[in-house]
């Protein structure tokens, strides 16, 4: 039996907080770019809401009326943090659905290279993608073990 999966939920609302105490900067950039803004969020199932009002972004208990919903797994978010697929690849590759309006996608992807650009400069962020991709590194060996 493999450890306990950190729920995507905590790992996004880690993030959000990690952001927001050790670069303010980049928090306030993402939520600006936002701007007064719901995105659902599912991965591998899980549904996640992260609200902006355009000053800041907090996750919301369930989900309202999102501007923009985004469905995709684990591993497609370990690619896309680790640059090695964009979003627009994802969604192409058909690895990620993305719905909303033409706006409110566009301003979803300046929240989200806002996001990353913190992330890459915070002191924390590697540990929480590290610990994020061992998780999607433990399960493909399982399933695959499963399979095998």
């Amino acid at each position: 039996m493999g450890a306990r999966r950190m729920p995507f939920r905590g790992w996004v609302g880690r993030g959000l907080r990690t952001l927001l105490r050790e670069l303010p900067w980049a928090h306030a950039r993402m939520a600006a770019a936002l701007g007064a803004r719901e995105v659902e969020i599912t991965v591998d199932g899980e549904v996640v809401a992260v609200e902006s009002d355009g000053e800041r972004v907090w996750l919301r208990d369930e989900p309202g009326a999102p501007s923009v919903t985004l469905r995709t797994t684990r591993r497609e978010i370990v690619a896309m943090a680790e640059a090695e697929r964009s979003l627009v690849s994802s969604v192409l590759l058909g690895e990620t659905v993305l719905r909303g309006r033409v706006e409110d996608l566009a301003a979803f992807h300046d929240g989200l290279l806002e996001f990353l650009r913190g992330a890459v400069r915070s002191p924390s962020f590697p540990g929480l993608m590290d610990a994020f991709g061992r998780e999607v590194v433990s399960s493909d060996a399982e399933r695959e073990a499963a399979s095998g």
